[in-house]
């Protein structure tokens, strides 16, 4: 066996826990909670209260998207993933001062729906309660999806846009937290595919040693005799985007992330596969999945510099989320994600099952898995990270974060939110820290009451550590019902300082913090 592989077994074996007896939060049913409540409150530049002092070398203003309104008049979603979008944004001045803002993104279906107060027609993940009528379900698919209330990037020319599965985004201003336009980029070599169901990934990649991004768009094909495609762009602008490769498929797999190196994409098309002829007949973007595992995960790695494509084939898995991805020696690239045996993941927001303790419990945590890509011999070798510890929360992530500094390159340590931590519910949850190097810094942090978002990493200045910084994260306290602004060490998950928000905040999805506002 190489050192390598020897190496790779160690790595994933040597794990430990280390943090105090775990607390869980009792059984409170979350739709009674602000987390999934629709707040209506709007604010600006809210002074904030810490109870210890800020980081003084703290400057810049993190962005989080997120769920705000779940109604309108007497309709309801039925999954809160439906739920309108909100940006809420931290701004640290850099003299121990914050001010905290909140804003709902003024997309087309949010002012229409706002002046009818009834939710209008536009495509969703699920239905409504009451459904639409046939009619208002064919306006649907005319409109479209629109609500972008997933994640928030700055793209290279300076625009910031709240984007989404989807190709269309929109376009804000990040001082304000006013929406601008929807844009609707063209798609490279597309003619008349760029008419149909048009999917992209929520987190783009920055290209190493460039200002772009990397992201794809697939487009499902409505018709047998033409192939749908997976189209991997290159972004040097809001509008402007490059096609880089363009690879046929039989069926559009369904995708939230990818993975990126120095000089590879990894494309992970698993068995979960988009069927357009459904559309018609549920008009409803859940709906038109269909799971297949026999026909296990195709990976498509794309050399992002000359368009060359090498598939590889691996066992079926269901993802959100990849950690990181980098080139471990020539032709070897190593990538990590947080996995899952199938994809009932994506119905724990349904309403029905957030409102029923034995629903939420069926949830199994992520699995955090490294797939090594030998490109040379064309395989794929899979390590489960594993702690000999009975506590092993570190080892299934969900909302993975790394320090940025380290993207697409060798990385020791990444930070996210292990659900169902005790067995028992959904929504018991920590805040973990894994190392994937030694294992010897795996920890992790919770506490009762409390349900957390995904946490943000900021590396300190003149950092000599991968993990010397802070953790950057909102999280509700659902017997109080207020929103607490956290900072952790980093190294250790310890709280630095918080605030209690003037308001409280429902789920935020994902956020970015940015260093120039």
């Amino acid at each position: 066996m190489r050192l390598i592989e020897v190496l790779a077994v160690i790595f994933c074996l040597m794990t430990m826990v280390t943090s105090s007896d775990i607390n869980f939060s009792p059984n409170i049913d979350p739709l009674s909670t602000p987390f999934f409540m629709t707040n209506l409150e709007e604010m600006d530049d809210v002074p904030l209260v810490f109870d210890n002092s800020l980081p003084p070398w703290l400057k810049g203003t993190l962005i989080k998207n997120g769920l705000g309104r779940f109604e309108f008049g007497q309709r309801k979603f039925r999954n809160a993933l439906d739920a309108n979008a909100k940006l809420s944004s931290w701004k640290f001045t850099g003299n121990g001062n914050a001010v905290f803002s909140t804003r709902f993104i003024r997309s087309k279906s949010y002012n229409e729906s706002l002046a009818r107060n009834d939710i209008a027609p536009y495509l969703m993940l699920d239905g409504t309660t009451p459904p639409f009528s046939i009619p208002e379900k064919m306006e649907s698919l005319i409109n479209g999806m629109d609500n972008m209330n997933v994640n928030v990037y700055r793209y290279p020319e300076g625009s910031y846009v709240a984007v989404s599965d989807y190709w269309n985004c929109y376009e804000l201003d990040p001082k304000s937290l006013l929406t601008i336009e929807d844009i609707k980029p063209k798609v490279p070599n597309a003619t008349i595919m760029d008419k149909m169901i048009m999917l992209s990934t929520a987190h783009p990649l920055p290209e190493y040693g460039k200002n772009y991004f990397i992201t794809f768009v697939t487009l499902a094909s409505p018709l047998p005799e033409m192939k749908s495609k997976i189209k991997l762009i290159r972004v040097k602008s809001v509008l402007e985007r490059e096609e880089i490769a363009s690879i046929d498929v039989d069926k559009v797999p369904y995708m939230h992330s990818f993975g990126l190196t120095e000089n590879y994409a990894v494309i992970i098309g698993i068995p979960f596969f988009v069927d357009p002829i459904k559309m018609f007949k549920t008009f409803t973007a859940l709906d038109v999945f269909e799971w297949d595992p026999s026909a296990g995960t195709t990976l498509y790695v794309i050399n992002i510099k000359t368009g060359k494509i090498q598939i590889l084939k691996t066992d079926a898995i269901f993802f959100l989320h990849t950690v990181n991805a980098y080139e471990y020696e020539d032709n070897i690239i190593f990538l990590d994600i947080a996995t899952y045996n199938d994809f009932r993941p994506l119905h724990m927001f349904d309403m029905d099952v957030l409102s029923v303790p034995s629903a939420r419990n069926k949830y199994v945590p992520a699995d955090l898995r490294r797939y090594k890509l030998d490109l040379s011999k064309n395989t794929v070798q899979v390590c489960l990270f594993r702690s000999p510890s009975r506590i092993d929360l570190a080892d299934h992530p969900e909302f993975p974060v790394i320090n940025e500094k380290v993207r697409s390159h060798k990385y020791c340590y990444l930070y996210g939110i292990t659900y169902n931590m005790d067995g028992e519910d959904f929504l018991h949850m920590a805040l973990v820290k894994k190392d994937v190097c030694t294992g010897a810094g795996d920890a992790f942090w919770n506490q009762p009451f409390a349900y957390l978002n995904e946490p943000w990493f900021i590396s300190t200045p003149e950092a000599s550590r991968e993990d010397d910084g802070v953790l950057l994260l909102p999280m509700l306290d659902i017997q109080t019902g207020k929103t607490t602004f956290t900072i952790f060490n980093a190294t250790d998950l310890t709280i630095i300082t918080k605030s209690i928000l003037p308001t409280s905040n429902p789920f935020a999805t994902h956020g970015r913090f940015f260093n120039e506002l």
